[in-house]
């Protein structure tokens, strides 16, 4: 594993590696610009001197040299690009200890989905989440896979538990993740939606499925060039049919050029994507994977006579052929002589024909990779962190009523909240199993923070990547939680009244009789006490069943008394403080049993509220 010191040597030789690289880049500028100045001097000099011959020759010498020297200033180019990838990369890594990652542009803000059981309340996408933390996938396929792992889609723990080891390996193979990444960064728009170009090779239309009519094409430019051959050579009348055969493949090109055009954009939008995606391929097909998990994944990049990487090459090289189309002169020749747009869309129905059931399967493999690596990622800035132990739900049968399991656990042991920064991390203990429980304690005292430790440590628990705890044991269950809760004014909905429809959505889940945690904090903090504790009371005896385990917070010390009810299992949980010369403190540690103290008036007292006693009142 990588320490903060190893990120930081590694940026410290990136960068003499970019001092180097620059100046490489800058002497090549030069070159190119002496070999220009110099070659336009003396071929014009030989030009003025009417020696045309030489001149030409220079022309020649002097296009190839100007040639090969931009081609070193393109490579030098992609080179520091390159190692300035792997800086950013390295101070990425920094910025995941130390809290300046809530500075990075990819903040999944495309994934928020407010009316989701959990996402929003547990801060998985958006500004300062979870997605923003850890992902380090480009690509829009790689995303999409990392953001279903948030979404607790997975519902196997076998599927889960196999990851382990994938992330484990990725996390030990920090110079091939840098890799990935670092290929990810330098493809532009690779964050694109692929779909319009898959929906097309995976289209088996083609246009023309008329074999006959392709072989026109392929017969009349052989025609023309013929015909121009002939009438260079002077044989009588066949000037006449060179120029017919002209005029036919100039109609020719008109007639097709809208629906070729539709055909041959979408491929050419995608051409910065798909040489990345044949870089990316190529490195994983190179890559020695230890993990079963990752050499399954990688054998879909690994089947058939040729290598994914060289498909996709041959794709790349049919882009670079379209890019003919944007030299208006060069584009108007080749069509006219060689029909070039349909030469250009045969190729490409030929390599779809071939590669049509495999694209989707590539881009697929990326993603996963990448999705893996942003797991990875974790466990490569949190060595100690532990993978969890996750058990399945096993649900009995009894007759037509369906008889969920009666062990739902969460068993962790230090168990902290993984975006805060380290040294102000505190870690606790926690068990709940079979029964539900409540959270009591003053102000800021820890009880919505700890709400979210637990519901965002299961998030990664079941997409298969380490948890904030040095131990964690588990049940496969869906989770539900009400925290932020905001009110609607342009659908006349209070904050009052959208918690009850949150809260009535977790109730309505019940009745599926599937495993299931809920998180409810500060419940009813909308309405009068007395209705509060009504109404949570009624909460707490609809969600107390078998197959469910959760907890609310709660400032009403009245709940706490339903730890001897009978009808209800619950237990109750609390957070205190303690004065130190007029100053409130803290501990954030969680205990068993009820709060007996409060600290409003103290908070008050500290903001410059000044308070009254009762007399006063």
């Amino acid at each position: 594993m990588s320490s903060i010191h190893d990120y930081r040597k590694a940026i410290h030789t990136y960068r003499d590696q970019e001092v180097i690289y620059k100046k490489q880049l800058d002497t090549v500028s030069h070159i190119r610009l002496g070999i220009f100045l110099v070659g336009a001097a003396i071929v014009g000099y030989f030009s003025w001197m009417n020696e045309n011959v030489i001149a030409l020759l220079l022309l020649g010498i002097f296009t190839m040299a100007f040639l090969w020297a931009v081609i070193r200033h393109n490579l030098a180019k992609k080179q520091l690009n390159r190692i300035r990838c792997k800086i950013t990369i390295n101070n990425q890594y920094i910025d995941r200890t130390n809290g300046n990652w809530i500075t990075f542009k990819d903040a999944g803000n495309d994934f928020v989905q407010p009316s989701h059981p959990y996402t929003s309340d547990l801060d998985i996408f958006g500004q300062k989440s979870l997605f923003q933390w850890m992902n380090v996938a480009s690509t829009f396929v790689g995303r999409t896979i990392l953001r279903n792992y948030l979404l607790n889609s997975e519902k196997d723990a076998q599927a889960i538990t196999e990851r382990h080891s994938a992330v484990q390996e990725l996390a030990e193979s920090f110079e091939f993740a840098q890799e990935l990444q670092c290929e990810g960064m330098l493809g532009e728009n690779i964050n694109d939606n692929p779909e319009p170009l898959l929906s097309y090779i995976e289209n088996p239309k083609t246009m023309f499925p008329n074999e006959n009519w392709r072989f026109l094409f392929y017969a009349l430019p052989v025609a023309t060039i013929v015909s121009i051959v002939l009438t260079v050579l002077r044989v009588p009348y066949f000037e006449y049919i060179a120029l017919a055969m002209l005029v036919v493949q100039v109609a020719l090109t008109a007639i097709g050029f809208a629906r070729v055009s539709e055909v041959l954009s979408t491929i050419y939008d995608c051409k910065s994507s798909i040489e990345a995606y044949s870089n990316i391929i190529h490195l994983i097909e190179k890559e020695k994977f230890q993990s079963a998990h990752l050499n399954k994944i990688q054998s879909n990049v690994r089947s058939g006579k040729q290598t994914a990487s060289s498909q996709i090459i041959q794709l790349s090289k049919l882009v670079d052929r379209i890019d003919m189309r944007h030299s208006a002169f060069l584009y108007f020749i080749l069509n006219t002589l060689f029909l070039w747009d349909y030469h250009c869309v045969f190729a490409l129905e030929n390599w779809k024909r071939e590669n049509r059931h495999q694209i989707r399967k590539w881009l697929e493999t990326i993603g996963a990779i990448e999705a893996l690596s942003s797991l990875a990622v974790i466990k490569r800035i949190q060595p100690n962190w532990s993978y969890p132990k996750i058990y399945e739900s096993n649900d009995a049968t009894n007759g037509n009523n369906r008889q969920a399991t009666k062990d739902i656990r969460i068993i962790a042991g230090e168990m902290g909240h993984p975006l805060i920064v380290e040294e102000n991390r505190v870690c606790n203990d926690f068990s709940i199993q079979n029964h539900l429980g409540i959270v009591t304690g003053s102000n800021m005292s820890g009880k919505t923070t700890l709400l979210r430790t637990i519901g965002i440590n299961l998030v990664l628990a079941y997409a298969g990547a380490p948890v904030c705890a040095k131990k964690f044991e588990c049940s496969m269950m869906d989770i539900f939680t009400s925290m932020r809760i905001t009110d609607d004014l342009n659908s006349g909905i209070s904050s009052f009244y959208a918690e009850l429809l949150r809260i009535k959505t977790i109730i309505e889940y019940v009745n599926e009789e599937k495993p299931m945690l809920f998180l409810i904090d500060e419940i009813f903090r909308g309405t009068n006490s007395q209705d509060r504790i009504i109404g949570a009371k009624n909460v707490l005896v609809n969600l107390s069943k078998d197959w469910v385990i959760g907890l609310i917070s709660t400032h009403d010390f009245e709940l706490c008394d339903l730890e001897h009810d009978k009808k209800v299992k619950i237990e109750n949980y609390h957070f205190t403080e303690h004065y130190i010369n007029n100053e409130i403190k803290f501990d954030y540690k969680l205990r068993k049993g009820r709060c007996r103290t409060t600290n409003a008036k103290y908070l008050m007292k500290m903001v410059g509220i000044q308070f009254l006693d009762e007399r006063q009142l």
